[in-house]
């Protein structure tokens, strides 16, 4: 049931989802151009195994973001899973007692 002050918007999480995965996928590797472009030639004394790790940073960084995403929508899964199809209940006459005192 959806109350005028919680709008429900459908599909909300999946939408949310499905952007947190292709930001998870593309900004770890765009910061990592990033500081591979600013590197600076006297900073190492091996600048191919700099960009080097780097390159295996990123990938870690993608790999646990990607895996961070993942259990999220696992658990969101469970959670719909759990809860069940919605259903509506039948409209059951209140007792006059009761409605005075706000149960």
């Amino acid at each position: 049931m959806s109350h005028p002050w919680l709008p429900r918007l459908p599909a909300l999480h999946r939408r949310r989802l499905s952007w947190a995965l292709a930001a998870s996928l593309v900004l770890p590797w765009i910061v990592g151009a990033l500081v591979k472009t600013t590197m600076q030639a006297g900073l190492h004394e091996d600048p191919q195994r700099a960009a080097g790790f780097v390159d295996i940073l990123v990938i870690a960084i993608t790999v646990a973001l990607v895996l961070a995403v993942v259990t999220t929508a696992v658990g969101c899964w469970v959670v719909a899973v759990m809860k069940g199809p919605m259903q509506r209940a039948d409209a059951c006459p209140v007792d006059p007692e009761q409605q005075k005192e706000g149960r």
